[in-house]
């Protein structure tokens, strides 16, 4: 069951939809369900659907020449992820998506959802809000690691979601905040102390 009024708090635009917009747009989703460790879209891939998580964890990464995987983004429960580089340029995806624990996806390809959106005027506001979203969500990452240090950036993640700090192995918090494991197990033993 989707709950729609948490959706609705996370996609302010979906308020303005009524239920035969929603039943159009769910009509051309499908679900998908995935086990720990399931890789859905494989570096290179031109597929170019938008994931929302209706349940479990999910991250992307890249592999580097020397064979090291780099996480770069988790996506949780209610938010949204997709291959930007196969959705906004039309480009091979440079970027690996799995599963870290069985999850459950909502997928529409993006293909389906510009048709919606060219016979439904409604879904606009959702398109934009999703453009909007992101280049926000880059902005701000990019931000971060220029103007906070290791230690505030790990405070922040750990503020803005302390639910991940069990969830997710240490390496990809590490990754996405742009430090080494040793590094931020070092951190995380400061803070644990100035706790105390």
């Amino acid at each position: 069951m989707i709950d729609f009024e948490k959706l609705t708090l996370e996609f302010p635009f979906l308020s303005e939809l009524d239920s035969t917009d929603m039943l159009e747009f769910f009509s051309y989703t499908k679900i998908l369900n995935l086990n720990s460790g399931d890789i859905f879209l494989e570096q290179g891939s031109l597929k170019s659907n938008i994931f929302f998580v209706k349940k479990g964890l999910i991250r992307s990464y890249f592999i580097k020449e020397n064979g090291e995987e780099i996480t770069n983004r988790l996506r949780y429960e209610n938010q949204v992820m997709a291959s930007l580089e196969v959705t906004l340029f039309n480009q091979p995806s440079r970027f690996i998506f799995q599963a870290i624990e069985p999850t459950e996806l909502i997928v529409i390809s993006f293909h389906d959802l510009r048709q919606l959106l060219e016979r439904n005027k409604k879904f606009e506001s959702g398109r934009r809000f999703f453009l909007a979203t992101t280049l926000a969500e880059s902005l701000k990452a990019l931000d971060e690691f220029i103007l906070l240090s290791p230690e505030k950036r790990y405070l922040k993640f750990a503020k803005e979601n302390p639910e991940l700090l069990n969830r997710v192995p240490i390496k990809y918090i590490a990754n996405v905040l742009g430090i080494t494991p040793v590094s931020l197990s070092r951190i995380r033993k400061r803070v644990v102390t100035k706790k105390q």
